[in-house]
């Protein structure tokens, strides 16, 4: 077993959606734009707010919309997320097996460590990193603070994760990467055959083991 796991948030730990979608709205509103059908802002779901409403929604002043969608969700997004059934028994597995847990998310730093506490898993993780005030922070970096801080190599660490922002920050760390589909950014027939893959939490520790020995 790997020594160290490092979760995603967004799509992997927990089913944040509603929270995120509503704040995208609110933040297209008070920018004078038409919100994008669903469809649409579900696909940018864990992706880095900045990059998202300067390229993908093309805002001029896409700091603006960021705070904004900060603002929603500090007061109401933050409330509307729950984890996915089969996840705290993973986590619990996985510590038992003197395994180090952490999370690296571009999800505000703040955010994360306030939900990951009401949420009641604070506690399970050593190490939790996200994106800080400026937006500065990508997930690479977050991987390797975490690292940093747990004391593992790259060897020894894996990353669980729901996006094309996760794997290519594992590779970027040079890491292992085990994808989930039942959050929002990967599905099995997209992404057959390119990594080990878990369909719902409960499968994250069987297909670890899977992953390690390789």
């Amino acid at each position: 077993m790997y020594k160290c796991v490092i979760f995603d948030m967004d799509g992997t730990l927990a089913d944040t959606s509603p929270g995120i979608l509503a704040s995208h709205r609110y933040a297209h509103k008070m920018m004078g734009q038409p919100a994008p059908e669903e469809c649409v802002l579900r696909k940018v779901i864990g992706g880095p707010l900045l990059q998202t409403y300067q390229e993908r929604f093309g805002f001029a002043e896409p700091e603006k919309a960021v705070a904004f969608y900060r603002q929603y969700y500090a007061e109401q997004g933050i409330h509307a997320a729950s984890l996915y059934p089969g996840i705290v028994d993973a986590l619990r597995e996985l510590y038992a097996r003197g395994v180090l847990l952490g999370v690296a998310t571009l999800k505000a730093d703040r955010f994360v460590k306030q939900m990951l506490r009401d949420m009641g898993v604070f506690d399970c993780f050593s190490a939790i990193y996200g994106m800080d005030e400026k937006d500065g922070r990508t997930k690479a970096q977050l991987i390797q603070m975490c690292m940093s801080q747990l004391g593992t190599s790259a060897e020894e660490t894996v990353l669980v994760g729901d996006s094309i922002h996760d794997m290519e920050g594992a590779e970027a760390c040079g890491i292992s990467f085990l994808g989930v589909t039942y959050g929002f950014g990967f599905s099995e027939q997209e992404e057959k055959g390119k990594f080990q893959m878990c369909s719902t939490p409960a499968e994250i520790v069987e297909k670890l083991e899977v992953l390690y020995r390789g």
